[in-house]
């Protein structure tokens, strides 16, 4: 799959940093940092649907931080717990959305526990966030 300018393996050198290391990938201003593994496997002729959802779930971040603006949307990210919460639902909804469409399963608990941990600075508990994913997913 061809990919665009701005997505951007992270490469063996930011694997190592705390928060964004090589399990993570983030959108930040106009790029989108991809884990080395998963970059590789996007770049392929098939690459893995849930790889293609997570690019996806990117993408809409980027294409939120343009539209609000990158540093206002790194202020409010950093510090405002409910507007991080709802950032990411609108990703996750857009990821949800390609993955329903071909079918594949989506991990409610496993979501839930991610976006209730510390990556996410602890924004809501797991309860709500898995409450709030089956809302999104039924929406759909």
């Amino acid at each position: 799959m061809k990919l665009p300018w701005y997505v951007i393996s992270k490469g063996s050198l930011l694997h190592h940093l705390p928060l964004i290391g090589k399990s993570t990938a983030q959108s930040l201003g106009p790029i989108i940092l991809i884990p080395d593994n998963i970059y590789r496997d996007l770049k392929s002729e098939k690459p893995n649907p849930r790889h293609i959802a997570l690019l996806i779930h990117e993408e809409t971040h980027r294409k939120r931080q343009k539209k609000i603006g990158y540093l206002k949307f790194a202020y409010k990210y950093l510090f405002d717990s409910k507007f991080r919460f709802q950032e990411e639902l609108l990703a996750v909804k857009e990821a949800m959305r390609y993955l329903k469409s071909m079918k594949i399963a989506f991990d409610f608990e496993k979501k839930a526990k991610f976006l209730s941990s510390y990556v996410y600075l602890w924004p809501v508990s797991k309860e709500y966030a898995e409450k709030e994913l089956h809302k999104v997913w039924d929406e759909i």
